[in-house]
């Protein structure tokens, strides 16, 4: 894969790359052998050896934001509400670059016909980022690309933020139980089944990750691979909510057998 540009130094936002990276999720604290099971339970659930079965599947039942006769207005919308955050003074806004970038991604994005929906926001940052808001906006640092060797690795990362869009609903209701929970009106047990939820979804973007990919004759593994890496290099941005990456790598590799895409 041919680099889009080179990574020019800035200042670390430790806080907020710790909550995004590989989209963090607002969850608390969830155990190794929650976890387990959990990735166990995905294993079972998304193995398959038709993986353009499943794509169909999916291809079916994803929303598309762009058909919303308001799609511009929100995607405005959630790109204002962006410019707030402190991502935004770190922002590398280059039209040529993003269309090649945009290029790379177009496999995926084309597959699940969101080619229109992801306005793609770059970010001048060290840390691999790659951020899905609201199915409209495509959050990617420069981090991430430079350190991609392949194309299947920014495709990996592509096919599980897509795999967001799937899962939004169940996403939703999760946060909305973990808000009732902070104000005081919500059990403990709740909070352990929302979070759970939450690093269930994670682990279920990674099998649609596995298998988008296979469905297209790519091997998942290399993104597999990418996480772990990530994992090595940036141990101090890594989410401690998130289902551990071992147990990442563990469903890609598991989901698909290897004749399906060798």
């Amino acid at each position: 894969m041919r680099k889009l540009f080179p990574y020019c130094p800035s200042v670390a936002i430790r806080a907020i790359l710790i909550m995004c990276c590989a989209l963090a999720s607002v969850v608390s604290g969830i155990g190794a052998g929650s976890d387990t099971a959990e990735a166990v339970n995905v294993i079972n659930e998304y193995r398959t050896d038709e993986p353009s079965a499943k794509v169909r599947v999916w291809q079916s039942q994803i929303t598309h934001p762009s058909r919303n006769p308001k799609f511009k207005e929100f995607q405005a919308q959630r790109l204002k509400e962006w410019e707030t955050t402190e991502f935004a003074p770190y922002r590398l806004n280059d039209p040529a670059l993003i269309a090649q970038l945009r290029e790379v991604l177009m496999p995926v994005l084309r597959l699940y016909r969101r080619q229109d929906c992801f306005q793609i926001v770059l970010i001048n940052h060290k840390v691999p980022v790659m951020m899905n808001d609201s199915g409209v906006l495509l959050m990617v640092s420069t981090g991430l690309i430079e350190r991609a060797s392949s194309d299947e690795e920014l495709l990996g990362h592509v096919a599980h933020e897509v795999g967001h869009d799937l899962f939004w609903r169940r996403t939703a209701q999760a946060r909305g139980l973990l808000e009732i929970y902070r104000t005081g009106n919500s059990t403990s047990l709740l909070e352990q089944r929302a979070t759970q939820e939450l690093a269930k979804i994670e682990l279920e973007c990674d099998a649609v990750s596995a298998i988008t990919l296979a469905s297209m004759g790519r091997n998942p593994l290399i993104f597999g691979h990418y996480l772990e890496m990530i994992e090595r290099d940036f141990p101090d941005y890594l989410d401690p909510n998130l289902p551990p990456v071992a147990l990442r790598a563990k469903v890609i590799e598991s989901v698909i057998p290897a004749n399906c895409y060798v």
